[in-house]
């Protein structure tokens, strides 16, 4: 994270959970690696990326992008070349992928201009890509909710007989 971002300062009743989550993310990580700072990825964006309709260059791309997203009201903005260049791909293949991201309706491009009005990387809107995961959670919320059910009447198959009967 530049050392200009704004650092999230929590809510006194969430210091000790960051904290603690802090702590877990530097056991798994490494303390020097989470640092530089981490991206947090929904799991439901990794579970759902068939439902998306995104292949692996999409995925990477939207990762890279959430990983320049700070702020929920300030929408990212690197460089096709910035993104290419680490994925070790062109950046035909990183505008490709933007494009099908947008066709998908997942992202929403918008130009930028330097104050001189010569073109500058373009700020991509990732609320749509918000949206479109929430009936994908709703989902898998309800999948979660009816797996649990299905094991507890597992656990105890008369109990819903025994119930009725008295």
């Amino acid at each position: 994270m530049p050392e200009d971002a704004e650092k999230i300062v929590p809510i006194a009743g969430h210091r000790k959970k960051e904290a603690e989550d802090t702590r877990t993310l530097s056991k798994k990580w490494g303390k020097e690696a989470i640092d530089l700072g981490y991206t947090v990825i929904p799991s439901a964006l990794l579970r759902g990326q068939a439902r998306l309709g995104i292949g692996p260059n999409e995925l990477a791309v939207l990762i890279h992008l959430m990983d320049h997203w700070w702020k929920p009201e300030d929408m990212p903005w690197p460089s096709k070349k910035t993104i290419a260049d680490r994925l070790m791909v062109s950046s035909k293949t990183v505008q490709r992928a933007i494009v099908n991201l947008e066709e998908a309706g997942l992202l929403k491009r918008k130009d930028r201009y330097h104050k001189t009005g010569g073109r500058t990387s373009n700020e991509y809107d990732l609320t749509p890509l918000v949206t479109r995961l929430k009936p994908i959670v709703a989902d898998m919320e309800a999948a979660e909710k009816d797996a649990k059910a299905k094991r507890k009447a597992a656990e105890r198959p008369g109990l819903k007989h025994r119930r009725s009967a008295s």
